[in-house]
């Protein structure tokens, strides 16, 4: 079907040449901003996923070690380098519990640690299971750097540092977490 000449007369001319690198100007600074503000929140996503993380373990961390001492265990056995008077890091909790045996006509003492391993950057509790030297570990908290403890008349105060790591091993995030816990 062909036009009439009069239709074709009355088009307009295509865009300029100006017009076109203008209209490509802004579609650049618009996918820029975008592109920018994608960036952004995909880093705050994981800032956030950090911290939320960190005070997932920080608060297990907390419960655990007050229900281990205050509620589950009921002495305190000790903690390494300092019954011998040696400075240096205090990196256990060695606990001991009475419980009945098997015949229930004396009592057995059982022992519990709560100890910080730093190559898998884990507060770990590991207690006898049986009789056959058989134990068990539970982990308390993990993503921790450092942690270290000190007896105070009836407290024992805790002090653990906690890191988030990127997967290329970036520190993300960084808490400190410090608590005490009465033990009898």
């Amino acid at each position: 079907m062909k036009r009439p000449k009069t239709e074709i007369r009355n088009l307009q001319p295509g865009m300029s040449l100006a017009e076109i690198l203008a209209a490509l100007a802004v579609s650049t600074i618009v996918l820029a901003t975008v592109s920018m503000i994608a960036s952004l929140s995909l880093k705050m996503s994981g800032k956030v996923n950090a911290s939320l993380s960190l005070d997932e373990e920080i608060t297990k961390l907390h419960t655990s070690i007050r229900s281990i001492v205050s509620r589950q265990w009921t002495l305190l056995a000790g903690v390494p380098n300092v019954s011998d008077g040696v400075e240096g890091a205090k990196q256990a909790i060695v606990l001991s519990h009475s419980i009945p045996e098997k015949n229930v006509l004396g009592w057995e003492t059982a022992l519990s640690t709560i100890t910080y391993i730093s190559s898998q950057k884990q507060i770990v509790h590991i207690f006898d299971t049986d009789e056959n030297g058989g134990t068990s570990t539970s982990i308390l908290a993990s993503f921790v750097d450092n942690f270290s403890v000190e007896p105070i008349e009836n407290y024992l105060k805790y002090d653990a540092t906690f890191t988030y790591y990127s997967p290329s091993g970036v520190p993300i995030l960084r808490r400190r977490a410090q608590g005490a816990v009465r033990f009898y």
